[in-house]
């Protein structure tokens, strides 16, 4: 067989000349680096304005969500593990506060307290593995409510959400901030109609909770429904009755998405669980009762 290149026409084609492939490998290479060069300015120069963002997204979901005053205090609390110390560190300042002091609380894999000091910087020490965060409102120095971050696996990928809780570890609230399932499946899970099905259980009712493929009721779809439309408080405060009859029963699944429904369910069961066990090692430290 011939390698002899044709043209269309079929007549030989000329063999091209090595400095046009030189101009055209020349010519790609700095349409790259430029490409690159605008495509990391772009990033650069938007990076702090998404962080700026989300943290404003999150803030505002912190204080919905515990129906938070203006004289309430926020604090953000990172939890890490020291593998080869074989420690937890809390690192504790005022949320969105990124200059402020940051104070270290550090038990034992066993529980046990180890020390409790200021840390001079908000950078994070190397080696240390992140294991999540919680947000402890305070009013007059005394734990009003918490927020807890807690993260699972879905259908398609994990899915990032937050778990409000009162003083008694009675959830306030689930609002799901980050997933990947599928729009009008799974994706469903991030509605206010299928987070406000945690609203009203107790820490006891939610270690035991489950999924049902079953209806649900439509005087309780139709209250989830106007979720949507006003402040969490108001909301649990004028559907009291339906929230404590809900209370006892299994979260309803969305039609289709049987996993993502077991998914967030599963997630906010085990954050829950063990966030109570975390709350009983920290509360001395953070104005709270053993």
């Amino acid at each position: 067989m011939s390698d002899t290149l044709v043209q269309i026409d079929g007549a030989p084609r000329p063999p091209m000349d090595p400095r046009e492939v030189a101009r055209i490998a020349v010519n790609l290479a700095v349409v790259c680096a430029l490409s690159a060069v605008v495509l990391g300015g772009v990033f650069m120069g938007t990076e702090r304005y998404q962080k700026a963002a989300s943290l404003a997204r999150e803030q505002r979901a912190v204080v919905d969500m515990l129906a938070l005053g203006s004289d309430a205090r926020v604090l953000e609390v990172r939890q890490f593990l020291a593998p080869e110390k074989r420690e937890v560190v809390y690192r504790v300042k005022p949320y969105g506060d990124e200059a402020a002091p940051v104070r270290e609380v550090v038990f034992s894999l066993e529980g046990a307290l180890r020390s409790t000091r200021a840390a001079a910087a908000a950078t994070v020490p190397a080696g240390l593995v992140p294991l999540g965060r919680l947000f402890v409102a305070q009013r007059s120095g005394q734990p009003a409510g918490f927020v807890i971050e807690g993260e699972s696996r879905g259908y398609k990928n994990r899915i990032r959400f937050f778990v409000a809780l009162d003083t008694a570890f009675t959830v306030q609230g689930v609002r799901v901030v980050e997933h990947e399932e599928d729009p009008g499946l799974g994706a469903e899970v991030a509605t206010t109609w299928f987070q406000g099905q945690f609203v009203g259980r107790t820490a006891d009712r939610v270690v035991r909770i489950d999924v049902a493929k079953v209806p649900m009721p439509e005087d309780w779809r139709a209250a989830l429904n106007g979720l949507a439309g006003e402040p969490a408080g108001a909301w649990r405060a004028k559907h009291a009755a339906l929230i404590t009859r809900e209370a006892g029963q299994p979260i309803y699944a969305v039609t289709g998405a049987t996993i993502s429904s077991r998914a967030l369910t599963r997630g906010v069961r085990t954050t829950v669980d063990h966030f109570r066990r975390r709350w009983a090692l920290l509360a001395p430290q953070l104005g709270g009762q053993p």
